[in-house]
């Protein structure tokens, strides 16, 4: 199973970045997506239970539908970005690659009398995702499953479960397969034409068009407003963890960082570090990666408010500068 520990392994690069990114943005890509979490959650209060627990409306999710949604603290603060997918009699929650079990714990530790069973089924399935403008255009069938929705599907020899998540504001799907099947599915999958992808360009992509990603924006130092999740919120669903937090900050104006797009022009610094504009803290760098042209670097992070400004040169702590390229609330 040596290609299956290289693709849990998450590799950087296969070929160049370079060619790799035209293949998420013009081409096909796939990646692999297994270290992200994955739980099925049963029992008849399942999508009650998570839909109290989270930011965005669950409990009318219809049947094969997906929903993305926030998990908070009673702070308001990040505990995991989910993406949840309603199936007959359970459950499929796609949780961050470090936080699966923490999600786990969250629910368990408000389940009561209420009818709810979490698996962890990380190990026993794997994930493989296909990326890019050419995706619908060459599988005619892909091109049919309309966003947020999923379909079961056999592509090869293999049993799939297609998720079409965009998970990057591109066509994009999550094929989610036994583990048994993975190295299977990979192998048709470029044998079709899809060009193996690591983790570098999905990153770059990510970066350039402003998602949060797990473990840098998406973390317990930050609030959904912040991370521009806005979209994974209901305001008029009723109440679930950290609600009164966030309907205050939204009701009252009161957020006061902004994820904002930064460029250097060399040096990626140790993440996440400190932004300082006259020698004072004012937000943090927290993701950064090289262009896939070598031209410079490209990186998001958080900016008090009277700072995110477009133009606006900060340094990092160990004094590299930093400009402000974009700000993706204001867009």
């Amino acid at each position: 199973m040596v290609m299956n520990a290289i693709l849990r392994g998450q590799t950087a690069v296969f070929s160049s970045i370079a060619k790799e990114y035209i293949a998420v943005t013009e081409g096909i890509g796939v990646n692999c997506r297994s270290h992200l979490g994955r739980l099925k959650v049963s029992g008849a209060d399942a999508i009650d239970l998570l839909n109290r627990l989270s930011t965005n409306k669950l409990d009318d999710l219809a049947v094969g539908n997906i929903q993305g949604t926030v998990l908070t603290t009673n702070k308001g603060r990040i505990i995991d970005l989910l993406y949840v997918l309603r199936q007959d009699d359970h459950l499929l929650v796609i949780t961050g690659p470090d936080t699966c079990q923490r999600v786990s714990e969250w629910i368990d530790f408000y389940t009561f009398i209420e009818d709810v069973v979490v698996e962890d089924i990380t190990d026993s399935t794997a994930m493989l995702s296909l990326v890019g403008a050419n995706v619908p255009r060459k599988l005619a069938s892909f091109a049919e499953i309309p966003p947020f929705s999923s379909v079961s599907d056999s592509l090869g020899s293999v049993d799939t479960l297609v998720l079409r998540t965009d998970f990057l504001g591109r066509f994009a799907c999550d094929l989610i397969v036994a583990a048994e099947d993975e190295e299977a599915l990979w192998a048709t999958l470029t044998e079709f034409g899809a060009l193996p992808v690591g983790s570098d360009a999905l990153e770059l992509l990510r970066i350039e068009r402003g998602f949060a990603g797990y473990g840098s924006e998406l973390c317990e130092d930050y609030n959904p407003l912040e991370a521009g999740l806005i979209d994974f919120i209901s305001f008029n669903k009723g109440c679930y963890i950290g609600q009164e937090v966030v309907a205050r900050l939204n009701t009252y104006d009161k957020v006061q960082r902004k994820l904002a797009g930064l460029s250097m022009q060399s040096g990626v610094p140790e993440l996440p570090s400190d932004l300082l504009h006259d020698g004072r803290k004012i937000g943090a760098l927290t993701s950064a990666v090289a262009l896939h042209n070598g031209d410079g670097i490209v990186g998001l992070g958080y900016v008090r408010n009277a700072h995110a400004e477009v133009g606006e040169r900060l340094l990092t702590a160990d004094g590299i500068e930093v400009v402000v390229e974009r700000v993706w609330q204001d867009d």
